[in-house]
């Protein structure tokens, strides 16, 4: 990985490391290689305004699929069997699943400590520090929004692609730093077990 002068601003450190992190994990074959090259290797961009109704929902299945995809790497890494498919799961009746909303934060000074990876169309976090688990991110979420308090931004990251997502978290960082803002917010999708009290 390439070192990042600690001159570099936050705002740049952001999009290189949230680009780069992405190649932590050994690409699957149903990873968009064509995506994860293209947001490694170009500049970040500035933003374009985009409607949020233009944004379509976190679909389940997507969802399922995408965490599906990351436990296997995950698996690869550490060398050990993969876990039970969720979808097989679900559809034996053995577990359900739900998607569940929550919202976290992005201390500036902990964002190379997140790892995003892009899986059937859906950007999942696939590394944290200990400071940002503590902050409420989890592997295996999925960014929906971003916003900085005090100020009028607030984009949705819903189903973007890695390299759209990256821009959308520079830009909240950038504005975070032009407002002295210590931290930028996160709306998450987390796909929940869902569990029921025994009799």
């Amino acid at each position: 990985a390439r070192d990042v002068s600690p001159r570099t601003s936050t705002s740049k450190m952001a999009c290189l490391l949230v680009a780069a992190n992405a190649w932590l994990l050994p690409p699957a074959r149903t990873l968009s290689q064509r995506q994860l090259s293209a947001s490694r290797s170009r500049p970040c961009m500035q933003r374009q305004p985009t409607a949020r109704d233009d944004v379509p929902p976190v679909d389940k299945a997507t969802f399922v699929a995408a965490v599906e995809i990351l436990d296997r790497e995950l698996a690869k890494v550490g060398g050990v069997d993969p876990p039970k498919s969720l979808s097989e799961a679900e559809g034996s009746g053995e577990a359900a699943f739900a998607i569940g909303k929550t919202t976290a934060k992005l201390p500036l000074s902990e964002v190379e400590g997140l790892g995003l990876v892009e899986a059937t169309y859906l950007v999942l976090v696939s590394g944290v520090t200990t400071p940002l688990v503590e902050s409420g991110v989890q592997v295996k979420d999925t960014i929906v929004s971003v916003s900085v308090e005090g100020t009028e931004l607030h984009e949705s990251t819903r189903a973007l692609d890695l390299a759209a997502t990256a821009e959308r978290l520079t830009a909240a960082i950038k504005t975070a730093e032009e407002n002295g803002v210590a931290e930028i917010g996160l709306e998450l999708n987390r796909l929940v077990e869902l569990r029921y009290a025994e009799k």
